[in-house]
């Protein structure tokens, strides 16, 4: 009897476990479970900006908001407080391509009138090489005609790159017709048909 006594305690001890497990595994199913973050799919293109950073700030300039960015626009939110402030960011633009591109402009809204920029490393209508990637910076301050700190020592700024592929325009003089290229061999080759 006791080794039959025996079985049915460590049947009774399984049954409990299993029933116990079975309310945890059912209790946790129960509950919700939440991740949470923020994930960033960058769109592959020939031509766009891989990068934004604060590089440097000068006389107690810093960024209200974090700065960010997409493949031809820029986010930036600053406080400038005093008169001679300055921040300065570095970007980074990739260029993919076989081909030849330029930043043709950059468009701004700030929506601070007393703040101006000024590009270091890179002059607009500049060429980008093909498999090429650049750096250069901008940095945020005051117009010099400001003299007094203003009351708003707040931006933000939007800025919207241009990049475009530049082109060359041959013009045949004997017929008044023209070829508009797009890369540097088509370019040749419309000069050598002219020179023939």
């Amino acid at each position: 009897m006791n080794i039959l006594h025996l079985n049915k305690t460590h049947f009774s001890i399984l049954i409990l476990l299993i029933v116990c497990s079975l309310t945890v595994v059912c209790s946790s199913l129960d509950e919700t479970m939440q991740i949470s973050g923020e994930g960033f799919i960058r769109v592959d293109r020939e031509i766009r900006l891989v990068d934004l950073k604060m590089n440097s700030v000068q006389n107690s300039a810093f960024e209200t908001y974090n700065s960010s960015y997409s493949k031809d626009t820029a986010a930036i939110f600053i406080t400038l407080p005093q008169l001679d402030s300055e921040i300065t960011y570095e970007f980074k633009v990739n260029n993919k391509s076989d081909y030849l591109y330029i930043i043709s402009a950059i468009r701004n809204e700030i929506n601070n009138t007393d703040i101006t920029y000024i590009i270091d490393d890179y002059k607009i209508g500049e060429g980008i090489g093909s498999n090429t990637e650049i750096t250069f910076y901008i940095t945020f301050k005051y117009k010099d005609e400001i003299k007094v700190l203003p009351q708003n020592t707040k931006a933000d700024i939007k800025l919207y790159y241009t990049f475009v592929r530049p082109y060359a325009e041959i013009v045949e003089y004997t017929n008044q017709e023209y070829t508009r290229c797009t890369d540097v061999q088509c370019a040749l080759d419309e000069l050598y048909t002219l020179l023939k």
